[in-house]
Formats: structure tokens, sequence, C-alpha cells
């Protein structure tokens, strides 16, 4: 029903975007399964789901999610109902596009879709490159609301009384307690994790209250309001680690290339510091969910490069280390000063896997990361050098060394 190859002159760099994650929706497996295949091919992150129940849960696990393709009819519920949930009820800081499929359209359908707020509507057979391009305005829309959306709270921080904000943190805080609650309660998150949660949670009730107006000049207290939400979205990143296991296509990605690339693309934040991978990496391969495995990856590297203020490098080694149930690989970073002589561990965790390197929302990092690399059957692991610079450790079982 849709062609499975990219079209003749249409190339990845055209169409699609690094960053942009696609959710596909459709209990016609074998052009799902098609479909996505060619999306990943232009470019795209993309995740496949059979029901609507199961993009639901996709959806709650995975903020990265920009755009959803969806099919009219599905089994058990039909595409437009969800594609209506998605445009109505999602929040607008983490908005989605929706492009709506069909193989019977009718013009009762495509209104329905138009509707229910999705971006376009597309007849099977399709090509590609159709496909594609409806992607990407779907997507520029749902950025182009998620921009608005982050400028309107940023307004509304810089309000004389901060009604607004106060009450959506309040609002936020008692929705990720309740998540959490029953986590705690059952011990499936472990006690450093929950005491953690605990004192950021107060911090976030006390520094909100604590905001007042000020008469000259709002930096201070915009500055505050950014620092709360990045300790929201860093407890509400947690939570959605801590939910349902939802995994997505299973690749073999070659971990050194995957990091080095978001090594490159996170440290453009730090322009000040040195980046400097091991030489000669070796092409370690580890099978596992993309989009799972580059959230692991750019969480690590952020713990790691807020330690850079008193550094000026962050050095990054891979290694293949032998263990009794198979190989492991091991992804090492270091941040310290370019001349430090410390040389990067590559052995495996031993005994205490290490708490996090920083305190307070930072920890939080640290913690979901700790997390999702367990979810991979792997490990992350803390110490400091005998010069006192900050190490971290990611270790997952290999599925080939090539």
């Amino acid at each position: 029903m849709y062609p499975g190859r990219a079209d003749s002159g249409v190339a990845a760099s055209e169409t699609a975007h690094p960053q942009r994650h696609v959710l596909v929706v459709d209990d016609e497996r074998e052009l799902a399964d098609q479909l996505a295949h060619g999306l990943s091919i232009l470019g795209f992150a993309v995740a496949v789901v059979y029901s609507a129940s199961d993009a639901r849960l996709q959806l709650a696990a995975r903020p990265d999610i920009v755009v959803v393709i969806t099919d009219v009819r599905l089994a058990g519920e039909e595409g437009l109902a969800l594609a209506e949930d998605i445009f109505h009820e999602t929040d607008e800081l983490r908005a989605r596009g929706v492009v709506v499929i069909s193989g019977n359209a009718s013009a009762e359908d495509a209104a329905r879709a138009e509707r229910a707020g999705a971006s376009d509507f597309l007849t099977k057979p399709f090509r590609l490159h159709e496909i594609a391009k409806a992607v990407e305005v779907a997507a520029k829309q749902a950025e182009a609301r998620r921009l608005q959306a982050r400028g309107r709270h940023t307004i509304s921080a810089s309000l004389p009384d901060g009604e607004v904000s106060r009450e959506d943190l309040t609002a936020r805080l008692e929705q990720v307690n309740a998540e959490l609650a029953p986590q705690i309660a059952s011990g499936a998150v472990p006690p450093e994790v929950a005491q953690c949660v605990t004192e950021v949670s107060q911090w976030l009730r006390a520094s909100g209250a604590a905001l007042s107006p000020v008469s000259d000049g709002r930096e201070a207290p915009l500055k505050a309001w950014r620092d709360i939400e990045e300790g929201m979205v860093r407890l509400e990143e947690l939570v959605r680690a801590y939910g349902p296991a939802v995994s997505g296509p299973q690749n073999d990605l070659e971990l050194g290339t995957l990091a080095t690339e978001i090594l490159n693309r996170v440290a453009q934040a730090y322009p000040d510091c040195t980046l400097r991978m091991e030489p000669n990496m070796p092409a370690i391969a580890v099978h596992t969910e993309r989009c799972r495995l580059e959230r692991i990856l750019e969480l690590c590297i952020e713990v790691m490069l807020s330690h850079t203020a008193h550094s000026n490098a962050l050095r990054m080694r891979l290694s293949s280390v032998p263990g009794g149930d198979g190989d492991w690989a091991c992804l090492t970073l270091q941040a310290g000063l370019e001349t430090s002589g410390d040389e990067l561990p590559a052995g495996l965790p031993q005994g205490d896997e290490g708490g996090p390197l920083a305190s307070g929302v930072a920890a939080l990092r640290f913690f979901s990361a700790r997390r999702l690399a367990k979810l991979e059957g792997g490990a992350l692991s803390s110490s400091m050098t005998p010069s006192g610079f900050a190490v971290l450790r990611l270790s997952l079982p290999v599925q080939r060394i090539a």
C-alpha cells in the first residue's frame, strides 16, 4: 500500500530532522512497519504501536514524541478519537502534531480529522515523500505551539502576583507526588531517590511560595521561575522513568557513534568546555530502543557537563569488558582539567553504584538516567578520581562487537 523506499531525489537531509520523534499507530502491522522503516531511512526516530491503547501508553511515557501518525480506524477504538485527545488534552508545553491516514477515506472522515486538529489527511496508498512532508509540517506546527506556550508561561511568571504560576506549580506537584506515592510505598523507588524527590518537592513549594512581586526589574523572579520549571520538568521525567516500561522497535546501535553525536550536540550549550574523545574507540553495538538510549546518553552528558564549571574538559572513553554472562559496553565520562593525568577507569561498577554527583534538582538527572539504564539491563555508577574530578560510567550489555 505504500512504497517502502525513499523516492529518488528525496534525501534525508532535505526531509527529516534528527530531533523529531514520530509515533506510528496502525493495526495493519505490515503497513505500520513499512512506514516506520521508510521514515527511519529519512532520519526520523520512529516508534510503532498497533492499537490506540498502546499509543496512549507510549505518549504518556515519551514526551519527546512530537508527531503521531494514526489510521482513521483502529481495532477497538477510532484513530480519530485518539487524534482528538492528543490535540485537545495534551499540555501545550508538550504539544504534538497529528497526521491522519486512511485506506477508505470519506469527506466526513477528512472533516473530522480537521476538527480533531490533524494537520494533514492522507489517503492510502501514498508516497514516502508525501508522508514525510506531512510529518515535517505537523512537527513545525507542534513546535510552534510549544514555543508559544513557553512564552505564555514566561509572561505569567512576570505578572505582579504570580498567582497563575503558583497555581500551576501546586497542581503539577500534587500530580507528581500522587503518581510517585504508590511506587515509593511499594519500595519500587529506592530510598535515596524517594528522599531526593521529597527534598526537591519541598524546595519547589517553598520557592514558589517565597516569590513575591518586585518593583525594580524582574530578572530575579523570572530566573527563579525558570529554576522552578526546571525542577518540575525533572520530577515529571522521573515519574515517567518509573512508570510502565514501554519499548519501541529494538535496533543494533553503535554506542560510540551515537554518544559522540549527542555529546557534540548537547555540549553546544557549554562553549568553553573542551571535549576529548579517546582515540580509536571500538565499534560496539547494543541492541535497544534508539529513543531511550539517546535519552540516557543525554542525561549522563548533562550530569557531567554541569561539573565543567570547576574544570575545562569533558573526556569520554568506550571499552568492552567481559562479564560472567557476556560482554559489556562501558562508556566512561570524566569532567576534569584538560591536562589531568587521571586514567579513565574502564571496568564494570563494583559494589555500591555510587550516588548522584550533585544534590537537589541536578540529582534527578542522575536518578532518571540510572533508572532508564536498568530498564535496558545495564547500570550507571559514579565516583571521584584521586584528583577530585567526577566520573560517570554507563554499562550496557553488548549485542555485538565489530
